[in-house]
């Protein structure tokens, strides 16, 4: 069993493997549009189970953040915890079942109800980078994170520019610019919950 002070070690650890997965899901697109030449995806949407272990540990990134973070902010801060996990939980969640209900590992019944799988990825992603762009605010008033203070805040911001203003039915430069600084800012936010102290040490001082 996990010991509570080593919460924001193991989140921290996870978070940053998500991302690393979710950031080498795009190589080939990114070698073929930055440097004109293919490259092996390292994961594909056929790649079930790496998908599932990426989600898997992003879910658990986003529970440690909340768990260590919500307890250093105020109510404007923790709000903003609540969307940017919350929302990226769901977006873990309806990844996973959307790309499995492509692959056909579930039932044909479950297939109708894809487009569902999209729409809870969507909601998700939109309620995951206003709470990270309403959390970025809060930590610049009130700064509770290590360092790398604008982090949250930036990361946000690229998401928003890449997902919403840049993507499309096909893949360009643009938008994958963007998706890699949200991708390395999302690495960036688990390795300072790695870096993090043990729970017990800060409480007590």
């Amino acid at each position: 069993m996990i010991s509570r002070t080593k919460i924001p070690q193991w989140g921290g650890a996870a978070f940053m493997l998500g991302n690393l997965l979710f950031l080498v899901n795009k190589l080939n697109e990114m070698s073929r549009l930055f440097l004109s030449r293919s490259m092996p995806d390292v994961i594909s949407g056929q790649d079930i189970l790496l998908i599932i272990i990426g989600q898997a540990a992003l879910v658990i990134g986003y529970v440690a953040y909340f768990w260590l973070y919500s307890q250093r902010v105020g109510r404007f801060g923790k709000n903003a915890l609540r969307l940017f996990c919350g929302g990226g939980i769901l977006l873990a969640i309806g990844h996973v079942s959307f790309m499995s209900s492509l692959a056909n590992y579930m039932p044909p019944s479950i297939l109708p109800y894809a487009e569902y799988f999209f729409l809870a990825v969507l909601i998700g992603l939109a309620v995951m980078l206003l709470g990270l762009i309403l959390f970025g605010i809060a930590n610049l008033r009130q700064p509770i994170l290590r360092f790398w203070q604008w982090l949250p805040l930036v990361t946000g911001l690229m998401g928003f520019v890449g997902f919403f203003l840049f993507s499309g039915e096909e893949i360009t430069a643009t938008f994958l610019f963007f998706r890699t600084l949200f991708a390395l800012g999302l690495f960036g936010l688990g390795f300072i919950l790695w870096l993090e102290k043990p729970v017990q040490q800060e409480t007590k001082s």
